[in-house]
């Protein structure tokens, strides 16, 4: 029984069933609407949507979850019945770059995890020269609101200096639209900009702990698969 079972959970077939589901229930997810319930996603870590909206809104989401729970176990023993059935024959890079490959999308999945557990997001807007404040002591502040007017009066372009620290000795760092500035684990971005009657910053400010582990498993993936396509082109 507990061999059928382990087959059964570290089959190809099973795996690819489980990634077609994801996409189907991810496309349910995207398109099916649900009003404001459904748009807060983007506002808040995902497991604090999670229970607090809805089970009429988030079931995609749950089962899109257990998936992903089975896919993970799916990729491990994959990669364990890979590993015993292949060891000490044929080229290593063959052997390994799969597993490197599994390793990256388990770190992906660890990751997000992560980010959905304790991630935070907030916008606030502040005026020229005001210092924000964040949960370990240290300080931002924003100064130097500038901005670039087109013919039409509309804004084209715009930028405000930062500066990490208290005090005028602190290095300042000129923020932009995808280019902001990052304060530990805070990343702080630069959403728009009011200069009349005063300068004021649209400013959004996020903290992703998973952002790291994603990011490795991103590299390892990319590596398995290149090292995979060349040996295999290669033949």
């Amino acid at each position: 029984m507990l061999v059928r079972l382990n087959s059964f959970l570290a089959s190809l077939g099973l795996g690819l069933w489980l990634m077609g589901g994801i996409v189907v229930l991810m496309a349910i997810g995207s398109f099916g609407g649900g009003g404001a319930e459904s748009s807060s996603i983007n506002d808040v870590a995902l497991l604090v949507w999670l229970r607090e909206v809805p089970i009429a809104y988030s079931w995609w989401l749950w089962l899109t979850i257990a998936l992903l729970a089975v896919l993970a176990i799916n990729t491990i023993l994959c990669s364990i019945a890979s590993l015993r059935s292949k060891y000490q024959r044929g080229n290593f890079l063959a052997l390994i770059a799969p597993q490197v490959m599994h390793a990256g999308f388990l770190f992906i999945v660890a990751g997000h995890l992560c980010s959905a557990w304790g991630s935070e997001k907030g916008v606030m807007t502040v005026r020229e020269g005001q210092a924000i404040g964040f949960p370990d002591g240290s300080t931002l502040t924003v100064d130097n609101i500038t901005g670039q007017l087109g013919d039409m009066g509309m804004l084209t372009a715009y930028q405000a200096e930062v500066r990490a620290g208290s005090g005028t000795g602190a290095s300042p760092t000129f923020i932009s639209p995808n280019h902001p500035f990052f304060l530990g684990d805070f990343g702080i971005y630069l959403k728009d900009v009011q200069l009349f009657p005063e300068r004021l910053a649209l400013v959004e400010i996020h903290r992703e702990p998973g952002a790291g582990l994603a990011l490795a498993g991103a590299l390892l993936f990319t590596m398995g698969n290149v090292v995979l396509m060349a040996l295999r082109r290669g033949r």
